[in-house]
């Protein structure tokens, strides 16, 4: 596989989180102009474009570039055309959104330094509205990424340079009706990356502020007891969409 099919997944994922996070600044961080009324709306189309642009910039890299940006699609499209080279996309996915929210953090530090812990988490990664509604949340993620996957598999059987906008609309759609309980992450990498640099920026940088300090229960500011959720449930998502699709 060509060397730059990696540098566009990395690219790719980054622009997507660049921009999908970056909205999650905008709208939560203290003194930010976009911290006002109408939010989820912002954080909906601020995601959306962000998978748009970031689709227009891997594809731009390279010819026929796939412009995954999510490892569940990498799954789902690597078992449906039995191609494991796709799979190879996966860590420049990860490393792609890991780059943008280092990116996100210095840009926005004087922001950071004046916004609550629990805020700045919001703007990595994302967390349930029911931490201990373990079903619910699973199927959330499960069903976004299985409407996300399918809508993506039959834009495919038609050709039109139309499709990165019909796949942020769908973005959109997803966004504003299944994405405010669970944060819809339907993507693997556009959690985990950023949470690990969460998890790594509060414990070198952001724990010795007091409020960071006085935290005694690690694992509730960061997440982690849910963090498995937005991996293992769009994973399987593509897995089990991508097997059946195989299948028929």
């Amino acid at each position: 596989m060509n060397n730059l099919f990696f540098l566009s997944e990395f690219l790719g994922t980054a622009i997507l989180i660049l921009l999908g996070n970056g909205v999650n600044y905008s709208v939560n961080a203290t003194k930010m102009f976009a911290n006002q009324s109408g939010k989820w709306i912002v954080i909906a189309l601020g995601w959306a474009l962000g998978v748009l642009l970031g689709i227009i910039i891997s594809n731009g890299i390279i010819e026929n570039a796939p412009a995954h940006l999510n490892p569940a699609v990498s799954i789902f499209f690597g078992i449906i055309f039995q191609n494991s080279e796709l799979l190879a996309l996966i860590p420049f996915q990860f490393l792609g959104a890991i780059f943008a929210q280092v990116i996100l953090n210095f840009i926005n530090w004087s922001h950071i330094k004046e916004t609550k812990a629990e805020i700045i988490a919001a703007c990595h990664h994302t967390s349930p509205a029911f931490k201990k509604s373990y079903i619910s949340n699973f199927f959330y993620e499960f069903i976004g990424t299985t409407v996300l996957l399918a809508a993506i598999f039959l834009l495919n059987k038609t050709f039109s340079t139309m499709k990165p906008v019909i796949v942020a609309l769908i973005v959109l759609s997803l966004g504003l009706s299944l994405g405010s309980s669970t944060g819809y992450a339907v993507n693997p990498a556009r959690d985990f990356g950023p949470r690990l640099v969460y998890f790594l920026f509060a414990n070198l940088v952001l724990k010795r502020r007091k409020e960071f300090a006085a935290i005694k229960n690690w694992q509730e500011i960061f997440g982690f007891s849910y963090s498995l959720n937005p991996i293992i449930a769009p994973s399987l998502a593509g897995l089990i969409l991508g097997l059946i699709i195989y299948a028929l």
